[in-house]
């Protein structure tokens, strides 16, 4: 079975592989289709962060009270929200990294367009008649 670690790892060597192509030109995405993903991605972006608060908010392991079970019960839970590999806040900022990525992917596209359209202007107003 695939570590989560090793899974996230994968998953944001591939978005980068995808956006490199994307900038050699070798991969090519419709505008609008990533514009649309562009904007999801923002939402999931929003919706990470939010989750990255609530798992911050975990980690205060005082909280729990001052009875030796509950100062394990908060020191585990500050492990798992905010511990090394395999914490929530881990997960969350690694696929933060990958969505980052992805909107990176997608917003080669919208560059390319707007260049695009910018040099048809600019060659359909060299070529119109003077007013």
């Amino acid at each position: 079975m695939v570590d989560e670690s090793e899974r996230l790892e994968k998953n944001l060597t591939h978005w980068r592989s995808l956006r490199q192509q994307a900038s050699d030109g070798a991969l090519h995405v419709e505008a609008d289709v990533a514009r649309e993903c562009d904007n999801v991605c923002a939402i999931y972006l929003d919706d990470l962060y939010r989750m990255l608060e609530m798992a911050l908010r975990l980690s205060k392991p005082e909280a729990f009270g001052e009875l030796p079970s509950a100062q394990m019960l908060g020191a585990k839970f500050h492990r798992l929200a905010v511990g090394e590999e395999g914490s929530a806040r881990f997960a969350i900022t690694r696929q933060i990294e990958i969505i980052k990525t992805m909107r990176e992917f997608f917003q080669h596209y919208f560059a390319s367009v707007e260049a695009a359209d910018a040099d048809t202007a600019a060659a359909v107003e060299a070529l119109s008649p003077p007013r």
